[in-house]
């Protein structure tokens, strides 16, 4: 499942951060819904950086997009910036 994030705890799932002004983010998008299809198992959960810049800062997010792997509300994995399908693929199976 594909949640906007609420500001409620970290669960564990796959973390996207994004910003709805980068144009960039909004094209990845595809590729969130496509892992969402691949991984039915995972629960990924998408973070508007611009409502949530607490997180942001807390997490460290210094590129749009990026993705964080939680796990009993720590960070397992982590990769940022514009990542093709098949690379994301990649690193969440070998994570999960």
């Amino acid at each position: 499942m594909i949640y906007e994030y609420n500001g409620s705890n970290l669960a564990d799932g796959l973390y996207y951060f994004y910003a709805s002004w980068n144009s960039r983010c909004n094209v990845l998008a595809e590729r969130i819904t496509k892992l969402n299809l691949e991984f039915s198992n995972l629960t990924i959960y998408k973070v508007n950086t611009t409502k949530y810049a607490n997180m942001k800062k807390e997490y460290q997010i210094t590129k749009m997009p990026s993705y964080l792997l939680i796990e009993n509300q720590k960070v397992i994995g982590r990769k940022e910036g514009n990542l093709d399908y098949f690379t994301l693929k990649k690193w969440l199976s070998e994570r999960i």
